[in-house]
């Protein structure tokens, strides 16, 4: 089958000084090995951005069913079902590949450089905060203007990698992220991981996506008897919320009210394993995972050997422990994070990163009653 491109650049100007909707309209004409135009025919079309160059990382996918017309044309608007402004298109390069279906399995049909930024998807993904004290604004993924005063960027020296809740040296600074805001307010980094998009840094709501709060402030009985949904501070102290977040039992994560915010959900097994077979499989995927650096060193969150730690995914994992029925935590040994699956009545899969491993164990279950970490999957 031959595919052939028309007037892409033309295309993308069209929305160079729109307002809304942010969307690429995209045409074509689909032939066949003959050369001869695919008329009124239904086909599906995938159309995935990659940063940097033409192999780069995927940071964007939509899937489209399209209908093709007597010519062999069809057009569609590219970010119609997965919103574009979660591209950084300030950052590098980025390249357009095209997929097509026709029943088979899908067949790649080329890859093409976007030679037009479109702006108001550009001013769209910058993102601006100001710090709570008033004086900071931070612009973009950590770029910061510091207003004559006590500011919060004073605190951190040149080089350093700005995590959102304030923590240095967790992310991965040669990858992109991006950013999603929860129910709460709170502002996370994000990260596509294969076609997956991962929020960067452990949740940190105390509310459902309907407004309504997580029951919290329960003694070590309560929380081992709870069945309905709690969280805790990591070892009990509100100071390390930052970076590990909040720890919820699994009656918090499958509450109907939701604990992820719209358009992100908790992942089931099969998703968490679709991660570990992209960072090439269980027992290579934890050290891509894990943030580097160690504690004996002062340069990381991990106790040593935090083994084969990298960091190369940009998932960006803490050793932010877990509250068990005995008021134990872990924390800088183990990261718990779980899963939408159930195992049993009682039981539920979760992934474990550990400080000797660089494997990630992601195949473990364990008690609802136990308090883990939780990241949230774009739908």
């Amino acid at each position: 089958m031959r595919f052939t491109l028309t007037a892409i650049s033309i295309l993308i100007s069209t929305i160079l000084c729109s307002q809304a909707p942010a969307l690429i309209p995209y045409q074509a004409i689909a032939r066949n090995a003959a050369g001869e135009p695919l008329a009124s025919s239904t086909l599906n079309a995938r159309f995935t951005i990659h940063d940097g160059t033409a192999t780069g990382t995927s940071v964007w996918q939509e899937l489209q069913t399209v209908s093709t017309s007597a010519l062999g044309l069809f057009t569609v608007q590219l970010g119609s079902s997965v919103p574009l402004s979660e591209v950084n298109w300030a950052n590098g390069a980025k390249f357009m590949q095209v997929e097509i279906d026709l029943g088979n399995g899908f067949v790649d049909i080329g890859t093409q450089q976007l030679l037009s930024v479109p702006y108001a998807l550009h001013a769209g993904s910058v993102h601006l905060d100001v710090s709570t004290t008033g004086d900071t604004l931070f612009v973009g993924d950590g770029s910061f203007v510091i207003i004559p005063g006590i500011s919060e960027a004073n605190s951190f020296t040149t080089g350093t990698t700005l995590h959102s809740c304030g923590a240095p040296n967790v992310h991965n600074p040669n990858l992109t992220y991006g950013t999603m805001t929860d129910q709460e307010g709170n502002v996370y980094k994000t990260i596509f991981i294969g076609s997956q998009k991962w929020m960067a840094e452990n949740l940190n709501t105390s509310i459902y996506r309907n407004g309504d709060p997580v029951i919290t402030n329960l003694d070590i009985a309560s929380w081992g008897s709870a069945t309905s949904g709690a969280w805790t501070y990591p070892n009990n102290n509100p100071s390390d919320l930052c970076p590990y977040g909040k720890l919820y039992n699994w009656y918090a994560c499958n509450d109907p009210r939701h604990l992820c915010p719209l358009g992100w959900h908790l992942p089931s097994h099969t998703e968490w394993s679709l991660l570990f077979d992209y960072l090439g499989g269980q027992d290579m995927a934890g050290g891509k995972m894990k943030t580097i650096g160690t504690l004996e060193e002062a340069s990381g969150l991990w106790f040593a050997p935090n083994a084969e730690a990298t960091n190369s995914s940009g998932f960006s994992g803490p050793p932010g422990g877990r509250q068990d029925d005995f008021g134990i935590f872990l924390t800088g040994i183990y990261g718990y994070w779980w899963s939408s699956t159930e195992f049993a009545n009682n039981q539920a899969w979760f992934l474990e990163l550990s400080d000797l491993w660089g494997a990630s164990y992601g195949y473990d279950y364990g008690n609802k009653t136990v308090g883990h970490s939780v990241r949230c999957l774009r739908d």
